[in-house]
């Protein structure tokens, strides 16, 4: 685990203080030690940040290599089945020097080639470089559950972790995107292969990446599915607990401590509930709290701790240090982050680091395998103006549940994004949801879909992973285990959502498990809290930066437009566009009007 950085250049050689510099950026990613290595005449350049978890040993140490020196890989990430494949490669002649995962990825593609990514269970993002052939492989794991970056250009190519450390390439132009920016006003988060960063794009899940002198070409290995064969509700609960069981089991591998994230509700009280069976002793758990009382669940966390016997750590998040620490939470995401449940990650984060916990399960992805989102529970028509304000040109026809969907998720929508924008791309907004549509299956297998490709991938886990790594925290998810995927979605949608209820499937799974106070559906809207709280905090301080601000001078917003959004109340709105401006002034034009200008340290509190 950590960060990873590679260079290929075709004709001059990789500076190395300066490859320093770029690997420097990811050191929060990788806190215990760092690794370089300049082949093909320094035309090559291999960096790792490393967060140590399996094999605390040298031998471990990243970026590794084989017998002969012919492949190298550096990788961010953990692989699960490594002991399953490891006697399968062990019984085929393969020798090891480590106990590591990191060195299975290696024999795997001497064995298998580039189709060893069909073989790996688990959250990976890597480079391999094969000096023999004189190529490179890029490899995303199948939830996108790790980050990854590349650059590619006429005279090479550049992946990281993250934008940052490409950043610092010095031909690297920092211009932002316009077709990037536009779609982060629709649809709140960046989508797809697009960075925010012009030239830049990321490496989507599931995605093999290839440069060799061939040029560079990319593929889709995995795709999930509805294909329902499993229509009898208790075996659908049995072949659910089995699979959780099996995954939470192969997740709690570790040389480190290993914790849980808990809040309260199913997703991670059954995680919770599982990883206690296993270890057969007290689980560390972490909880943040909030000084409201409508999102607080401390006590629902209590009384699964107390059920669980877990080593307790919980702390509280007030509303003064929620937007105190928005310098911080600009400042770990390379591109514009409107969803501010970050900073509640952040500092749960922080909590779980100062207490030498290094590895924590989360419940991270249930609520989208496992249709567990309120808005699945919405009447398509009950959307029907908000729809039809989105694509007028097709008012008169019936709702399409995607648009719908597209509606209630995006701030603004795409007709008022483009009344913001200086240069409005044309572009179809629902393209993107369409791209991972089953129209035959149920509506809300339709939107599970969605979101499972666009919101959980390109929000809520690019969110999670900056906000934890840059902690030097490792979070596991084991609901995005991609054969438990897979078993979720050949189940019919009467089951997993019988009745019209959430979580319905997961429930009867995990009834045995769970006190059944847990088992309740409840209202868990810490984000509501963050809102109002961000809300009371900016309200005076977000007018004069957006209206004279870098989005403004750099042409990408108009300034009129922005003074009507400024005239109405504090809405996701006015978040949306004044994040993306604190953003511009940390990564943009530093030498602007800092963020501790806007937030300085011994302000007043909001």
């Amino acid at each position: 685990m950590g960060g990873i950085l590679g260079q290929i250049e075709s004709t001059r050689a990789v500076d190395p203080a300066r490859f320093a510099r770029m690997l420097a950026t990811l050191e929060a990613r990788g806190p215990d030690s760092s690794g370089t290595q300049m082949l093909r005449q320094g035309l090559v350049a291999l960096g790792h940040r490393r967060l140590a978890i399996l094999d605390l040993s040298e031998n471990a140490a990243q970026p590794m290599t084989n017998e002969d020196g012919t492949l190298w890989l550096t990788f961010n990430g953990e692989i699960y089945n490594f002991r399953e494949l490891r006697k399968q490669l062990e019984a085929q002649g393969h020798r090891f020097r480590s106990a590591t995962d990191s060195e299975v990825i290696l024999h795997a593609y001497e064995e298998w080639g580039d189709d060893c990514v069909l073989r790996l269970r688990g959250i990976f993002a890597f480079g391999l470089w094969d000096d023999r052939r004189e190529r490179l492989l890029l490899a995303r794991d199948h939830l996108g559950v790790k980050p990854l970056y590349y650059w590619a250009h006429a005279e090479g190519l550049v992946f990281a972790s993250q934008p940052r450390a490409i950043l610092e390439h010095p031909r690297f132009r920092r211009e932002v995107d316009a077709r990037a920016f536009q779609q982060y006003l629709v649809y709140r988060y960046v989508p797809g292969d697009l960075a925010i960063w012009a030239g830049m794009n990321k490496l989507p899940a599931a995605h093999r990446l290839v440069l060799d002198r061939r040029g560079v070409r990319r593929d889709r290995y995995w795709e999930v599915r509805y294909a329902p064969v499993v229509r009898n509700a208790p075996e659908a609960a049995r072949l659910v607990r089995d699979k959780l069981e099996e995954v939470v089991r192969m997740q709690l591998v570790s040389d480190v401590p290993v914790g849980v994230f808990l809040s309260g509700g199913i997703d991670s009280s059954t995680t919770a509930a599982i990883a206690t069976r296993v270890l057969e002793r007290r689980l560390p758990s972490f909880a943040m709290g909030f000084d409201d009382e409508d999102p607080d669940e401390r006590d629902f966390v209590r009384t699964t701790g107390q059920f669980f016997g877990t080593l307790a750590h919980e702390d509280v998040l007030t509303a003064a240090a929620a937007v105190a620490m928005i310098p911080d939470f600009i400042a770990l995401h390379d591109e514009p982050c409107f969803d501010h449940s970050s900073l509640a990650t952040l500092a749960v984060s922080q909590l779980a680091r100062r207490a030498g916990v290094p590895v924590i399960l989360s419940g991270i992805g249930a609520d989208e395998v496992f249709a567990g989102h309120r808005w699945y529970e919405d009447d398509p028509g009950a959307r029907t103006a908000a729809w039809r304000r989105l694509l007028p040109r097709l008012r008169g026809t019936t709702p399409d549940p995607l648009a719908s969907h597209l509606a209630r998720m995006s701030p603004v929508g795409p007709l008022s994004a483009s009344e913001l924008l200086c240069e409005a791309p044309s572009f179809d907004p629902l393209r993107l949801l369409q791209r991972f549509d089953d129209p035959s299956a149920p509506r809300v297998t339709r939107l599970q879909l969605a979101d499972l490709r666009t919101f959980l991938v390109d929000d809520v886990l690019l969110k999670v992973d900056h906000a934890s790594m840059a902690c030097g925290v490792e979070v596991r998810v084991p609901f995005l285990d991609h054969e438990l995927v897979e078993t979720v979605f050949s189940i019919e949608n009467s089951v997993v959502f019988a009745q019209g209820e959430r979580r319905a499937l997961l429930k009867r799974a995990a009834a045995s498990w769970l006190p059944p106070e847990i088992l309740m559906d409840r209202k868990n809207d810490s984000g509501a809290s963050l809102e109002t709280w961000l809300r009371d905090g900016l309200r005076e301080r977000a007018s004069a930066p957006l209206r004279d601000g870098v989005l403004v001078s750099r042409g990408l917003l108009r300034r009129e437009a922005i003074a009507s959004v400024l005239a109405a109340e504090f809405t996701p709105a006015t978040w949306l566009l004044f994040s993306a401006e604190l953003w511009a002034r940390h990564w943009l034009e530093p030498s602007s009007p800092t963020l501790h200008d806007l937030f300085p340290p011994d302000g007043p509190a909001a």
